[in-house]
């Protein structure tokens, strides 16, 4: 019985609410049940159901651009972000950072992409920044320590049989110590944002030792007059 008229008592207050807000309110049916609000229209007609909060957009996770592939070099740190299409041409977007404050140099004709036909690209255009160099061109720059710098190199004439990148290759200047990264498949993101399936890259083959002692070649011994043994 005291549920009965706690719950009256909250709708009595959620039509005097009503009411201050020009809303007409009617005496509440029976069937409705306590967490129901009803309301009575402009037209008469009897409205009753549970309010329902809207939903907050800043729940909703932004579009991320995730880093697909990393390749270390000399202190360099290469993050691959995507490679997309645009129109006939092709842009490859990626962040570079390094461990320390240093000189950065970036020359055009060093980098290279190889399609899934086995044919190689040189960029026509890098922009690194604000910083942009043609064919032949470089770009110079000081970077900051475990600062992420955004570069993109923009492939022109790249045909429409070509649906992966099977080898992806940045050389960030010149007296640089060990290897460039390689990236390797790396599936082109049409504009409707489909792309066609890459296959796995292949892992390397580790020759095993056999495990025969005969197959051992024993070496051989050369004496004068009597020859090799």
């Amino acid at each position: 019985m005291k549920s009965f008229f706690s719950s009256q008592s909250s709708k009595f207050s959620l039509m005097m609410t009503l009411c201050t807000f020009g809303v007409s309110v009617f005496n509440i049916p029976a069937l409705a049940s306590p967490d129901e609000v009803c309301i009575k229209t402009s037209s008469g007609q009897v409205v009753c159901g549970k309010s329902v909060q809207s939903p907050n957009s800043s729940s909703q996770k932004p579009d991320s651009d995730e880093t697909i592939q990393t390749g270390v070099y000399d202190n360099y740190v290469l993050d691959l972000k995507s490679c997309r299409r645009k129109e006939r041409g092709l842009s490859c977007t990626l962040f570079l950072s390094s461990s320390e404050d240093r000189s950065f140099e970036l020359y055009t004709n060093y980098n290279r992409i190889v399609d899934n036909e086995g044919t190689e690209y040189l960029p026509n255009t890098i922009q690194v920044g604000k910083n942009m160099a043609g064919k032949g061109g470089v770009i110079k720059m000081n970077f900051v320590k475990n600062i992420k710098y955004k570069a993109v190199l923009i492939f022109d004439e790249i045909p429409t049989s070509t649906s992966y990148i099977s080898l992806l290759q940045i050389v960030t200047g010149y007296f640089l110590r060990g290897e460039p990264p390689k990236f390797r498949n790396i599936p082109i993101i049409n504009p409707d944002g489909s792309f066609a399936p890459v296959p796995d890259t292949p892992k390397p083959r580790v020759s095993q030792p056999s495990s025969n002692n005969n197959s051992i070649p024993k070496p051989k011994v050369c004496l004068p007059v009597v020859g090799c043994l």
